[in-house]
């Protein structure tokens, strides 16, 4: 049964319009982010990470969330969890959703990100002999020319923080019904991470999603901390959604 529901949550997910409006989005965002929509230093590595670096980029966390984060508000509000609990179970139902929604969060941006680069290769090079822009975990795969796993895997990182934000957001959907707030809430929760950051333990929380941060010698070993960070919040915020919807039901 929860593999029914995961198959029929991936179903909805990927025959509505949200996901393609956000993966649109996120493109969108960082070109928005880039300001003047032009290859900066002339190339597209520099480019994509300046995207990343300046504040448009927010709101590409807008979008990753835009895809199914609010699924679990508006089943509540139309009944729909009710009906799916007498099928299979709460738990199930649960897990299902935060799956989903972790995983859209991580393909929105990945896709997104992706289309976005290859948007910018039709205007010039992937780098140049004045500023590569490469650094970082995959600086290697750049050095390869396997250009476009560089930034597949810098968006892959951005993603899994997306996934938190996305979650994060799906939580406090049950506790505030205004979705256009539910939206912008991955935003807000990033924009306070910044401002509590200096030099402790929730500056590194951010910082160490970019792929320029390098904390471990070894890229494997630097996604698989991400992965664990993100999967383990991911965890500890099923179990709040879990209690949550048990009490309102």
């Amino acid at each position: 049964m929860k593999s029914r529901y995961f198959l029929t949550d991936v179903k909805r997910l990927w025959k509505s319009y949200e996901i393609y409006a956000a993966i649109l989005g996120v493109a969108a965002a960082l070109a928005f982010s880039v300001e003047d929509f032009g290859l900066k230093n002339g190339n597209v590595l520099f480019t994509y990470f300046y995207a990343t670096q300046m504040s448009g980029f927010k709101i590409t966390f807008v979008f990753c969330t835009f895809a199914f984060a609010a699924s679990i508000c508006e089943d509540l509000e139309y009944k729909y969890v009710r009906f799916q609990t007498i099928r299979g179970g709460l738990k199930s139902y649960v897990a299902s959703r935060v799956s989903v929604i972790y995983l859209s969060s991580v393909l929105t941006m990945v896709l997104g990100s992706l289309l976005f680069v290859l948007l910018c290769r039709i205007q010039g090079p992937w780098e140049n002999e004045f500023d590569n822009g490469v650094f970082g975990v995959y600086a290697q795969l750049a050095e390869r020319g396997h250009y476009v796993w560089y930034c597949t895997f810098c968006a892959l990182q951005l993603g899994l923080l997306a996934s938190m934000l996305s979650l994060l957001s799906a939580f406090f959907s049950l506790f505030i019904t205004n979705r256009v707030l539910v939206l912008i809430l991955p935003v807000l929760i990033y924009e306070i991470l910044e401002e509590l950051s200096g030099t402790g333990f929730q500056y590194d929380t951010i910082r160490v999603f970019h792929s320029y941060y390098q904390p471990f010698d070894q890229p494997w070993q630097c996604l698989l901390l991400l992965f664990a960070i993100s999967a383990g919040t991911a965890a500890v915020l099923a179990v709040g959604i879990y209690r949550k919807l048990r009490a309102r039901m």
